[in-house]
């Protein structure tokens, strides 16, 4: 009885099943999308308190990411296999701790470095949290994510770039910037922004390709389907013909039975007689 119950509430509640399949580790997605305000904060030169709070956003970060690593480990601590995701955490929380420690607003080539680094593996940490969701039945989440990501590109371009004057201008640029387009009406011109370009285009350009390439999959999954539904077809036709070739062999062998016994009891009575 409690089976089936189960098996009810699973049926019923679908949507909410697959919402929970997407948010199965809050702290960790919580704290990469922290790290990318973060990371812009510090690269603001004006203002000390600005700056500051980007490393204070570092430390939220590593204190989330740290929470969730411990998590998984005493959930799989008793497993052989360990996973190479959990080092990536964890130079991802050696790197943001590092973040706290308060710099002069003018990065060295050393510091530049080792903090594009941080953002490298950040943004490959988020793929590999996000992108294994993505399917072909999950179209309209994709597309949704997509929309998302254009529209906070486009506030991300509209706060960093001087030469963006409008939400929609920035929008604009951040479609541009995603499909690779360059028409050169609006660039990126400072260093924040151009930064934020090349992540942009990064996971945009994953984001777009996925969402393409499930597009061209639904034509052919429908090709398929018509497919399958012809081949259930001829299966279901080749059932009802192996059916009555059963039958037919059925009825003979009861008629020759019965010509036998005929003939057995005919041929049998002289036999009777003596």
């Amino acid at each position: 009885m409690n089976n089936k119950k189960h098996g009810d509430s699973s049926g019923i509640f679908p949507a909410t099943q697959r919402f929970m399949n997407w948010v199965s580790r809050p702290l960790l997605l919580a704290g990469l999308l922290l790290s990318i305000p973060a990371f812009y904060f510090l690269l603001d030169s004006f203002s000390a308190t600005v700056r500051f709070s980007g490393h204070v956003l570092y430390g939220l970060v590593a204190l989330l990411l740290a929470l969730d690593t411990y998590l998984q480990w005493r959930k799989n601590r008793f497993k052989k296999r360990r996973s190479g995701k959990l080092t990536l955490d964890l130079s991802i929380i050696v790197g943001c701790i590092a973040s706290t420690i308060p710099t002069s607003a003018d990065w060295s080539l050393v510091e530049w470095v080792l903090r594009l680094g941080l953002c490298a593996a950040i943004v490959m940490r988020i793929a590999t949290l996000v992108l294994k969701h993505m399917k072909p039945s999950h179209l309209m989440q994709m597309i949704v994510m997509a929309l998302l990501m254009l529209t906070s590109a486009g506030a991300g371009f509209y706060w960093l770039e001087p030469n963006v004057h409008s939400y929609a201008n920035g929008v604009w640029l951040a479609f541009t910037t995603i499909a690779t387009v360059g028409y050169g009406d609006i660039v990126p011109s400072t260093p924040a922004s151009k930064i934020f370009a090349v992540f942009i285009v990064l996971l945009g350009y994953a984001m777009f390709s996925i969402v393409t390439a499930n597009i061209a999959a639904l034509f052919v999954g429908e090709e398929e389907e018509l497919l399958e539904r012809e081949m259930h077809a001829d299966i279901r036709a080749l059932t009802r013909e192996v059916t009555a070739l059963r039958e037919e062999l059925a009825r003979r062998e009861n008629f020759f039975a019965q010509l036998e016994q005929e003939f057995l009891q005919k041929n049998g009575e002289p036999d009777a007689r003596r």
